[in-house]
């Protein structure tokens, strides 16, 4: 077949190089786009477990030195937290009016992350003395 002076278009060999280029720049736009909206998931997951942790110590903070206690929970059947509390010893291993708060917020079901925040609590009779005994 020969094309005739008036005749113009697309033989089949452009339309399917067309296609096979279109196919790519199509399939890397949703590989890009579907990775953003992971790495957008698993941020939004990172807050929300931060968020977690940070009102559990913020609680735990306001409690009476005396009752501190260790203890976990489950957080919108996402987040597991848990916290363990400890006394401070000296050298000599006698308590100094210290306890550590530590809090671990995990999520296992998107994968095994977490956070974790450590404080520490002061027995308010400590608090005005100069030398701790």
């Amino acid at each position: 077949m020969s094309r005739h002076a008036g005749q113009s278009g697309f033989s089949l060999i452009e339309i399917l190089v067309s296609a096979v280029i279109i196919g790519v720049v199509g399939t890397s736009a949703f590989y890009f786009l579907s990775s953003q909206n992971s790495m957008g998931s698993k941020g939004g997951d990172m807050m929300k477990g931060v968020n977690a942790g940070k009102l559990k110590m913020d609680s735990l903070k306001v409690v009476s030195y005396d009752g501190l206690a260790s203890g976990s929970d489950t957080v919108s059947e996402k987040f597991v937290r848990s916290w363990a509390v400890s006394v401070v010893y000296d050298d000599l291993g006698k308590p100094i009016g210290q306890k550590t708060i530590e809090v671990a917020v995990r999520w296992p079901l998107t994968g095994e992350q977490s956070v974790y925040f450590t404080s520490v609590k002061t027995d308010d009779k400590y608090k005005d003395r100069e030398n701790v005994p």
